[in-house]
Order: C-alpha cells, then sequence, then structure tokens
C-alpha cells in the first residue's frame, strides 16, 4: 500500500527519492552535470535536462534523469553505467501515460544488456509493486550482489508483464470477436479455453512433439494461409479434437495428415461443457495471425520451470491467472500469485510436520529427509499421503506438493522420476476452487509438470496425458449447503455406507487413466458414485434438519406454569428461519439431483467422500483468499458467520470490524485434516495481532500443537496485496506444555521458537522469542495507555477532495494527515472547509461563499457510507478536532512518530491521537510515543504494511507501557517533550531495560524518524 501511494504521488525526479528511501536505500542528494556525465551527444539527443543522485546502497547508486525521451536517456544512461562496470540504476518520469522508467545492466550477460522496466503511476497493478519490491536492499548485501539482483529482477519484469498483457489483450480481442453466446463472462470462457490449448501446445512443440517441429503452429498457420485455408477448420480443430485426443489408429485421414503427434489425452482437448452448450469457437484467419504475432511468436516457451527469466514457463501461468482477472474481480477474489520459493517451504514444512503426527516419525529424521534428502532406515509408507488445496488458484501448491512428495520417494529408491510423479498425482494430491479459470490452469500446469522431464523423443511412445477430473474440481470449499444443514442441526455429519465410499474411491482411481470409450465409461460411472453418495447425505442432512425444527416447533407449543405457550424467542426464530431455508436449498437439490442425475454442487463430502470418511486429509495447505469482510455480499457474510465459530466480529473497542475470509478458511483446514493431520496456509500475518482473528488464535493456541507461525518478511512484493503474508502450520493434535512454534520456515531445529503456552494468553501473538519476555515482564511492571486514555481517529470527511483546499480562509482549518506528521512537528499542507460550530454540532446555516463551494455536492454528501440525517456538510469524528490538548501520530508509519499539534490544526482520518486533560500530559505521551522502545514494543503486535511500515492503530497504542500517573518522571517526560526531546537512555532506565532488553528491542524500532516515514 505504502509503495503504490508513493508511485501514485510521484510527479517530479524529485520525488524519487521518498520512494527509494521507502525501498530502503540511503537518501542521497547531489546535482550530476548531463554533458560531462552521460556525453553530449545522448544529453542532445534525448533532451536530457538534470541528472541527479537520488539514493544509494553502499557503491550502488541511483540516478534520476528529467529528459524529453526518458526510455532514451534511461537507456543512454544504463549503458554508460554497463561500459565502466558500474553498480547502479537509472530512473526517469514519462508522461502521458505517466510512468517510471527504470533501466539497469545484467552483470554477467552479452555486452550492452540493459534492462528496462516500467511502471505506471496512475494504477499501479500488483505485479509492478511487487518488481518495485525485489529492488529492496538487503543489510549487508554488496554493491555487486545488489546490481545481480536487480539486474534478474529487471529481466523477469521484461517477460513476465508483457507476457501476460499481450495474454490478456489477445484474450479480450478474441472474446469480443465471438458472435455467440451473449454473455461476456461466457465468451470470456470460451476464448480462454482456447487460448489455453494453444499455450499448452506452444510448450509442447517446444520439446519437439509435434510432428518434430519446434516451430508447428505456426508453420501450419503459414501453410494454411498461402493455401487460402481456414486455420481453424483445417487445423486447429482436428489437432485438438481428432488427433491429441485420439490414439493414433483411431485417427482419420485429415488428422494423420497434420503428421506425427502424440496421444495426449487428458480434459485439455475434450470440448468443455461450455462448449458442448454453445458450439467450439471459431475464429478467421485474421484473428489467429492477431495472436500469433501479438502473443505467441513474440516469445520463446520453456516446459522446464527452472529455465532463464527470458523464457515463458509454466510457473508463469499463475501470473497468466492474476493477468488475465479484471482488478476489481481480483481483489474481490482474493487470488494472488504465490512464488515458487515461497511454496517450496511451506509445503516442506507442511510435509514435515505430517511425518511426526501423521506417521509417527520423529521429528529429526523427518527433518532430514525433507529438508535433506536422507531417508531414515524404516521410512514410513508416504505413497498413502493424501494432500489437498481448497483453493487451488493456478495450482502453485499442488506443483509444489508434486515435486517435494516425489522428491521424498526418490530418496528412498523409487523411479523413474516421471513414473513417481504420475503415481503421485494419481493418490495423493487433490484442488478445488471456486473459479473453472483456476482449475483449468492448474490441470494445465500439472499436465507440464508430468512432461517436463520426459526425455522421449518418439510422440507414439508417448504416455497419454491422466485425466485429472476426480482431482481437481470445481467448487466452493468453503460454504456448501451440506456443511452448513450440519452446523445448523447441531448433529454429526451424514456418512455414506463402506460400499459407497469404497465405489467412488474406485471410480476416481480408474478414470485417472483412463482413454476412448473406456474413458467416457469410467467418467459416468464417477458421476453415478457421486450422485448416489449425495443422495444419501441430502437425505440424511434434511431428516437431521427435520427433526431440530420439530424440536423448536414442539418448544414453541410448550406451555409455562401459567398454561400460556412459551413461544420462541428472537434467536430461536432466527434459527428456525435458517433450519427452513436450509432443508428447502437441500430438497431443490435432491430433485435437481434426481432430475439431471448429477450432485447439484461441490462438496467434499460428497465428491472426496472417500477421503472423508477414512478421517480427512493428512495436509490441507495453500495460500487462500485474503478477502475484507467488507467486500464481500452480505449474505455471504451472513452464511460465514453461521457456518463458522471463529468468523465473528472482534468486540473489543477500535477495531470491531468483520474477519478476514482468510480466517474462515483455517477453521476449515483444520477440519478437512485428519486426526493427526496437518493444516499449512499462508495466511495474512495481521491475524496474529488483529481483535476479529482472537477466536481463532485461541483456537490455534489451545486445540491444535502449532508448528509455525512465521511471517515471511521479504515475500510481501511478489503477491502485489497490502498485506504481509505469515506461514501457518498446526497440527490437529493436542497441544502439550513442552510444545515450541517455529518463528520462521526452514528446518525446524534451526528457526527461533516461541513456547506455545505464551500464544495461549488473550491477545496478539508475539512472535519474536526473546521480545516476548521483554515485553511481557513490562506489562506486568506498568499500567498502559488504555488505562488511562482513548486513542482515536481523526476527522473523516467522506469526500476529502471537497472538504480540503489549498488555500486558507476566514472559514477554513489547517489540516494534517499522516503523511505530514514528523517526530514533534505536525505540518500541514492542506486546509479543511470547516462546517461546524463551537459546541461540535454542523452550522445550521452555511456563510455564502462556503454554501457556494459546498452546495453543488450535497446529493454526493448525503450519500456517505456515515451519513445518516441532518445537515449534508457535516463531518465525522469531530472529537479530537475539538480538543485543547491533544498528541497525535499517523496510523501507517516505519516508528511512531507524535507530535503536539497547534489548537487549530484538524488531524485527519489517517491520524490517530489521544486528547488529554493537560498540556503537560500531552508532551509526556510524546516524549515516550517518540522514543525508540515504544516504537519497538509497538511494532511486536502491530500488523505490518509494505516497506517496513506499521499499522499503529488504537488497539495497538492501548497496549503500550506507560509510567503511572503519579510517578516523578512524568513532569520530566513532560518537559522533555515540551522541548522536542526523547532521551531513549533515560526512558530505557525508566522502564528498567537492562543492556539484554535493549539489545533485544533495538533492531525492531528504526532510528529516529525522517522523510518518508509516514503515509
Amino acid at each position: 500500500m505504502v509503495l503504490r501511494e508513493l508511485l501514485t504521488r510521484t510527479e517530479r525526479i524529485d520525488d524519487l527519492r521518498h520512494l527509494f528511501g521507502a525501498l530502503g536505500f540511503q537518501a542521497a542528494w547531489e546535482n550530476v552535470p548531463p554533458g560531462p556525465w552521460l556525453g553530449e551527444a545522448h544529453v542532445e539527443a534525448a533532451g536530457v535536462s538534470r541528472v541527479l543522485l537520488v539514493a544509494r546502497h553502499a557503491a550502488f547508486r541511483v540516478f534520476a534523469l528529467a529528459a524529453d525521451d526518458p526510455d532514451r536517456a534511461v537507456r543512454a544512461a544504463a549503458q554508460r553505467l554497463a561500459a565502466g562496470a558500474e553498480r547502479g540504476l537509472v530512473c526517469a518520469l514519462g508522461p502521458a501515460p505517466r510512468r517510471l522508467i527504470c533501466a539497469g545492466w545484467r552483470a554477467g550477460g552479452r555486452a550492452g544488456a540493459v534492462r528496462v522496466a516500467v511502471f505506471p503511476l496512475e494504477h499501479p497493478p500488483g505485479s509492478a509493486v511487487g518488481t518495485l519490491e525485489r529492488l529492496r536492499p538487503v543489510p549487508g548485501e554488496t554493491a555487486l550482489a545488489l546490481s545481480l539482483r536487480i539486474g534478474e529482477a529487471l529481466a523477469s519484469e521484461g517477460v513476465t508483464p508483457r507476457f501476460f498483457k499481450a495474454f490478456r489483450l489477445v484474450l479480450e480481442r478474441l472474446a469480443e470477436r465471438l458472435p455467440a453466446p451473449r454473455g461476456r463472462t461466457e465468451r470470456h470462457a470460451l476464448a480462454l479455453t482456447a487460448l489455453t490449448r494453444v499455450l499448452f501446445l506452444y510448450f509442447v512443440q517446444a520439446k519437439g512433439w509435434l510432428d518434430g517441429d519446434p516451430r508447428y503452429l505456426i508453420h501450419r498457420f503459414d501453410e494454411g494461409l498461402a493455401l487460402r485455408r481456414s486455420f481453424h477448420r483445417h487445423v486447429f480443430e482436428p489437432l485438438c479434437f481428432g488427433a491429441l485426443n485420439q490414439p493414433t489408429g483411431e485417427r482419420s485421414r485429415g488428422a494423420r495428415a497434420l503428421g506425427n503427434l502424440p496421444f495426449l489425452n487428458g480434459g485439455l482437448f475434450e470440448p468443455t461443457a461450455l462448449e458442448r452448450r454453445h458450439g467450439i469457437a471459431a475464429w478467421t484467419n485474421a484473428d489467429w495471425r492477431d495472436a500469433f504475432d501479438s502473443l505467441f511468436e513474440r516469445f520463446h516457451f520453456s516446459v522446464r520451470e527452472s529455465e532463464s527469466a527470458d523464457l515463458v514457463a509454466p510457473d508463469m501461468l499463475g501470473r497468466v491467472f492474476e493477468g488475465v482477472m479484471d482488478p476489481d474481480d481480483r481483489r474481490a477474489s482474493g487470488s494472488y500469485y504465490t512464488p515458487a520459493a515461497l511454496v517450496r517451504e511451506l509445503v516442506r514444512a507442511a510435509l514435515e510436520a505430517a511425518l511426526v503426527s501423521r506417521c509417527g516419525l520423529a521429528p529429526g529424521p523427518a527433518e532430514r529427509w525433507v529438508h535433506r534428502g536422507e531417508p531414515p532406515s524404516q521410512p514410513p509408507d508416504v505413497t498413502r499421503l493424501r494432500l489437498c488445496d481448497p483453493a487451488v488458484g493456478s495450482g502453485a501448491f499442488l506443483l509444489g506438493a508434486l515435486e517435494e512428495l516425489t522428491a521424498l520417494r526418490r530418496a528412498i529408491g523409487e523411479g523413474p522420476p516421471r513414473v513417481v510423479r504420475r503415481n503421485v498425482l494419481a493418490h495423493s494430491l487433490f484442488g478445488v476452487d471456486v473459479k473453472l479459470t483456476a482449475v483449468r490452469l492448474a490441470e494445465l500446469r500439472l499436465w507440464l509438470a508430468l512432461v517436463a522431464d520426459d526425455d522421449e523423443t518418439d510422440p507414439a511412445r508417448l504416455a497419454p496425458l491422466p485425466n485429472l477430473d476426480g482431482q481437481v474440481r470445481q467448487g466452493d470449499a468453503l460454504l456448501d449447503p451440506l456443511a452448513l444443514a450440519r452446523v445448523l442441526g447441531g448433529g454429526p455429519a451424514p456418512t455414506g455406507g463402506a460400499v459407497q465410499l469404497e465405489r467412488l474411491g474406485a471410480a476416481r482411481r480408474t478414470l485417472f487413466s483412463m482413454t476412448g470409450p473406456a474413458k467416457r465409461r469410467a467418467v459416468a460411472e464417477l458421476s453415478r458414485a457421486e450422485a448416489a453418495l449425495a443422495e444419501r447425505l441430502f437425505q440424511g442432512s434434511i431428516r437431521m434438519l427435520e427433526g431440530r425444527i420439530a424440536e423448536l416447533l414442539a418448544l414453541a407449543r410448550d406451555s409455562d406454569l401459567f398454561g400460556r405457550r412459551r413461544g420462541l424467542d428472537a434467536s430461536q426464530r432466527t434459527l428456525l428461519h435458517r433450519l427452513r431455508t436450509s432443508r428447502r436449498e437441500l430438497r431443490g437439490g435432491l430433485r435437481r439431483l434426481r432430475r439431471e442425475g448429477g450432485a447439484p454442487f461441490f462438496a467434499f463430502e460428497a465428491h472426496f467422500g472417500d477421503i472423508v470418511g477414512a478421517g480427512g486429509f493428512d495436509v490441507v495447505l495453500g495460500n487462500p483468499p485474503w478477502v475484507r469482510a467488507e467486500r464481500l455480499p452480505s449474505q455471504v457474510r451472513e452464511a460465514l458467520t453461521t457456518r463458522y465459530a471463529t468468523w465473528r466480529p472482534a468486540q473489543q473497542r477500535g477495531f470491531a470490524h468483520l474477519p478476514d475470509l482468510a480466517v474462515a478458511f483455517v477453521e476449515r483446514a483444520l477440519e478437512l485434516a485428519a486426526p493427526g493431520g496437518v493444516a499449512a496456509l499462508l495466511v495474512p500475518a495481521k491475524l496474529a495481532s488483529s481483535g476479529y482473528a482472537e477466536r481463532l488464535r485461541q483456537l490455534l493456541a489451545r486445540g491444535t500443537r502449532i508448528e509455525r507461525a512465521a511471517v515471511v518478511e521479504g515475500a510481501a512484493g511478489a503477491f502485489g496485496a497490502a498485506v504481509y503474508p505469515m506461514a501457518l502450520v498446526a497440527a490437529r493434535v493436542e497441544p502439550a506444555a513442552p510444545d515450541q512454534v517455529a518463528a520462521a520456515l526452514g528446518p525446524k531445529s534451526a528457526a527461533p521458537r516461541v513456547p506455545q503456552r505464551l500464544l495461549q494468553e488473550a491477545g496478539p501473538w508475539v512472535l519474536q522469542p526473546r521480545a516476548t519476555r521483554v515485553a511481557r515482564q513490562l506489562r506486568d511492571r506498568f499500567p498502559t495507555v488504555g488505562d488511562r486514555w482513548t486513542p482515536q481517529l481523526g476527522v473523516k470527511t467522506g469526500a476529502d477532495d471537497v472538504f480540503l483546499v489549498a488555500a486558507a480562509a476566514p472559514w477554513t482549518r489547517p489540516a494534517v494527515r499522516g503523511r505530514d506528521l514528523r517526530a514533534w512537528r505536525a505540518t500541514p499542507h492542506a486546509h479543511l472547509l470547516w462546517t461546524h460550530a463551537a459546541d461540535g454540532r454542523p452550522i445550521a446555516r452555511l456563510p455564502r461563499e462556503l454554501g457556494r463551494l459546498l452546495e453543488p455536492h450535497f446529493e454526493r454528501l448525503r450519500r456517505r457510507s456515515d451519513y445518516r440525517t441532518g445537515a449534508p456538510w457535516q463531518v465525522f469524528r469531530t472529537g479530537l478536532a475539538y480538543a485543547p490538548h491533544r498528541v497525535v501520530w499517523a496510523d501507517v508509519a516505519r516508528r511512531i512518530a507524535a507530535a503536539v499539534p497547534q489548537p487549530d490544526v484538524v488531524p485527519l482520518n489517517t491520524v490517530y491521537g489521544i486528547a488529554t486533560r493537560t498540556a503537560e500530559d500531552a508532551y509526556a505521551l510524546a516524549a515516550l510515543f517518540n522514543s525508540r522502545w515504544l516504537t519497538a514494543l509497538a511494532r511486536l503486535v502491530a500488523d505490518p504494511a509494505r516497506g517496513g511500515f506499521h499499522r499503529f492503530n488504537a488497539r495497538v497504542v492501548r497496549g503500550l507501557p506507560i509510567p503511572p500517573a503519579e510517578s516523578p518522571a512524568w513532569r520530566t517526560l513532560a518537559a522533555a517533550g515540551s522541548s522536542g526531546v526523547a532521551d531513549d537512555a533515560a526512558i530505557a532506565d525508566l522502564y528498567h531495560l537492562d543492556a539484554s532488553d535493549r539489545r533485544v528491542l533495538a533492531p525492531l524500532a528504526p532510528p529516529a524518524a525522517g522523510a518518508a516515514d509516514s503515509v
């Protein structure tokens, strides 16, 4: 969020020092003569008017150029750096559209290997912010190491965003060219299916498997064009539906004429349900020419994910999945690409835990097997492990699990790799996603993983791709009517009989490897097995609901001591309504099942009933959606509240908001895990500290053995999300007193640890072991801010563009945002149209000039979310604006930077503050808050944001320790605060922090606040 906001505010090259300051570079400010530095010819050709040195890290320097032709200027400057082997980065700003252009050179590459990345400034996408995060220097990193890493980041930026932007544009054009169906979503799905097939074939032809020609498709297209034949009718359709999905001996003469092609099988080359309903989508030669020239022929493809960043590899499909989604859709679904390195470490942590808690292996041997490839002398049977990703996305975690399970089995002598991979995929991996697009891309990546290491050169000898219809399913893993009925009915979940469960498992296993007519029979048998089990489950759930309804109705008819009917209270009436609604939905589903012959919706108990009936999955893993509750429809919020015990609003003051969707996914993962099984998820780090996650933290700390709770500090940029990820690994076993929680990924024996018993206490989790001890000592010794004061947010207008103006006037007051605050200073950069009287109420009649400014916006002002009734010109939360004495600080900052503003200054919505009775209290609090020790304690429990920023909200500040009101030190603190001084040594002595305590806390707080420390 911080980098995105800084990008949008970047207007001049002078602003780039703030951007690179937020990235962790050292500040620099030096004018560089353009001519002598770049060369007069380049200066004249690109119109370079200024060159500034804006940041540095050791000998690595960041330059900013102002130029008429910024693209040409940065390339010339990067070539100048490369020629002199100088470590550095060159940036410029481009107009229309506003963009930041960065160029460097890649050491070790060919001469003049300049790398350029372009970042939009108006609406920076997550991928752009993620690439910027990768430019962040690591403490102790040399200039050479940083230069190499930035060169790789810019090289990746050169392929990845260009590819999925081109993919998205072609996808949109092909969807628009279709005359039918009428719905945009269906046209989009048909076009995406076709492009996915072509994408897969580009990977396959790179292996030489399409008639031995690595450029088979474009050659066939050009041949058909020369003969004036339709590529779609004469090549693409027979290729997909007459050759690749048919054994060689069963192909028609026209299909055989396409050359020596493999029999690939798999669902990719079968018509989808949408295609069966509307027909196979077809495009003209002109459309295909556009697709080849604008997309596929612009890039080189490799089926190996470890190849150079200059190639399109299968792991890029995750980014394609993000790229083809509308930004609003992506935010609503919480779908973000997960970096492969992070996937690998979380999968290893999950397997390490499962080998201990599920397979009975000792921790040491489990760690060595997973992390070093050293199996125990008597390894457990890992072929029986079942892993599920309930929000599969583009398949990153299933791919990671496939590789790691294959490595475990290869370490004990199984092989060859392609055989082991296929067996792992057949028996151990399962996934669900609500989006069909995600399911298709996950299948595609799994198929590519099977062919990646296949060195067979004869297409006729290639093993057909397996059918993944039974392994990866489309459906809602969180909310299905059967699970909701179980919660409402209050009874045990209905289960299928042993025969039905065995039939289901056998049908899925049979389908995996079938082809031709046998495949069609296997698909039908799997559908029948699922439907038979679903019908039994529906009937059992309906009976359970009817029993509960009967109980409530009997209770309503019962009489009290005076012979009057008791009736039902409000909560019972609500429950009765929900029970009847659930019964109605299940009855409708049962009728549809009997009419259509298939289960009407996905349910784990029906589609993976054999696994659920055996206890559950051994590992449930993934990166579930991170979606704020306010983005969810109200009916979904109501269903989540009914369904999940931990999905409840926080009740404490100041942060009574609803949970993130990830909370429900954690609870669901624990439900799906077998006894001793493991839930391993990437979740927002704020789940360790936010009030709304308190119930979930208690469920985990008291009901599971938490193996890992590790904030992944360096990964936020790759997600394009406004939160940091936390790796959470928990086993479904009762916790024991000695249990220790690892606070990092990697081998558990090397990770710092926190006693789990400390996480069982109410409040945020502090996941830094030594700092936890210091924080507990201070909490025991001192009262807190919340014992004396209530932190509160500043004024909310709901329409800043209406109420904030640049110039002062008789009806304005100076206003400060979070970014206007520094330690001891509140510097207003705007003025607020003040519409309230001295008593705090909105003025009854606006002055004429003020009315002229506001009257055109009255209708909009009445639509603000906080507006209820009264004057439309009112603003909200005006308490801090009227307080004569207050201390204020930014909501989001690197450290708490507190100031005591002038009485007329209005703190706005990104500012927190405390109204005090006296000026002395305000200055004393400012002295405390501006010390590094209070920032360190606050950062332990504050929600993290990008770039080392944290949210210092009311909850965080309320819990900070302060000296007692009667302490003699209070007056000393007030005097220091009024002089603008925070004496860290004296404050440490005040808190009885010894040298060891100070060493523990010091790394948690940056030194004194400065530019770009608040937003």
